[in-house]
Formats: C-alpha cells, structure tokens, sequence
C-alpha cells in the first residue's frame, strides 16, 4: 500500500502554534534521538551519519516499536519537505537519468540524439500544486495512512525502470497524538517525543542506536 495525499492539513494543527523544537512539541513525558545510519566511504563506513534521512531498515525497525504505543497505529500522518529536487522532476531531476535507457542504433551513431523528456514530477498536479504544511520557514506535503507504510510516497518513477526513492518523512505522528516523530532535513539524528515506557522500549532496541534527551537540551542526555 501507498500513502495517500491530503488536501486537508488540519490534522497538524494540535502542534502547529507550538514552536516545534528538533525534538517535537513540547509536554510529552519523554525525549530521545535516534541516530542515524553511518554512511559508507570508498573503504566501507566513514564518521559521518546520513544527514536528514532515516534508512529503509531504521524506518521500519522505529514502527515496529511505534505502532505497539499507539491506538491508531493505521491512522497516521506523514510530512515530506516540499523543497526536495526529486519531488518536481523536470532539470532538477535530470541528471539520475541522463545515462539511463536503451543504446542508440548503430545508424544514428553521426546524429546529434533527441535529449530525453525530463523526468516527470513525483506526483500529479493536485499534489503538486495543492496545499502545504507551512511550519516556521519550511512548508510540506501531508500524507496519511498505515504506519506501516512510512515512506512509501506513491512516488511516479524517473522512466527507464528507474524508482524514484524520495526521503524518509520528515514528519509524523499518530491520529491519537500518543508520540512525535521528527526528522530535520541538515540533522544526523531523528527526534522522537512520547510516552516514558516508548522511550524506554526505543532504549533496549539493538537494532537503533538511541539516546536520552531532553526537550530544552536536544543534543543532551540525562
């Protein structure tokens, strides 16, 4: 399944007038950061961490252990910066398929080739031109659906076979409000507000690297 866009942004409404930290809206009983995967170097890992971006294994891994402290865990919402090249296709998408698609016939080797159709924009129009999450200085595209399905955006592909893997959200958050989920598009770690027990969970998971924070602290732990 697919997530699908709304047109109706209110479902952000109970955080929006807040000032949303890195970490999520305030009053939750707890906080903590999810780093994020090490990037891999000419040699294997480097010391970098990816930078605004949950891996596919992290995102799924992270609602996995979401969905057992929430009741809506079905019914959630997901926001995708609105600034991302890959979204609106066309120049700024060119280039993932300039080299891509079938070889020339061997009789147009001396013929100045047809330039490729610019990839097409990731959704339709209603989509694109539809209305946005506006938060501080960023706006974005509101998704909803399963918590299951996190990520999977209902993207149009590039053409030539090529899938078109936009970010992870940016945003998201249960209809129940019962925790936050926030991802800074420049930040090496993903924030996470909620219950104390879902803190705790996230701290005895293996499969994340997570730490303590507080609210008025992000980067701190306690």
């Amino acid at each position: 399944m697919t997530l699908r866009p709304l047109t109706d942004v209110s479902p952000a409404d109970w955080f929006a007038s807040n000032a949303l930290l890195p970490l999520g809206p305030p009053g939750f009983g707890a906080y903590a950061r999810v780093l994020h995967s090490w990037l891999e170097g000419p040699g294997g890992e480097s010391d970098e961490r990816a930078d605004g971006h949950l891996s596919d294994r992290q995102l799924r891994v992270l609602g996995e252990v979401l969905a057992r402290h929430t009741t809506t865990p079905t019914d959630c919402f997901f926001a995708l910066w609105d600034g991302y090249g890959d979204i609106y296709g066309g120049e700024s998408a060119a280039f993932l398929t300039a080299f891509s698609g079938p070889s020339l016939w061997p009789g147009r080797i001396f013929t100045k080739p047809k330039p490729p159709d610019p990839p097409p924009p990731a959704f339709p129009a209603s989509v694109i031109d539809g209305p946005r999450l506006s938060l501080s200085s960023r706006d974005y595209l509101l998704f909803g659906g399963s918590l299951g399905d996190a990520g999977a955006w209902g993207a149009t592909g590039y053409g030539h076979g090529i899938p078109r893997d936009l970010n992870s959200p940016n945003l998201f958050w249960p209809a129940d409000h019962a925790w936050f989920v926030s991802t800074d598009i420049e930040g090496s770690w993903t924030g996470l507000a909620g219950p104390v027990d879902l803190i705790e969970d996230l701290l005895l998971d293996e499969r994340l690297e997570v730490v303590r924070a507080r609210y008025d602290d992000p980067k701190g732990q306690r």
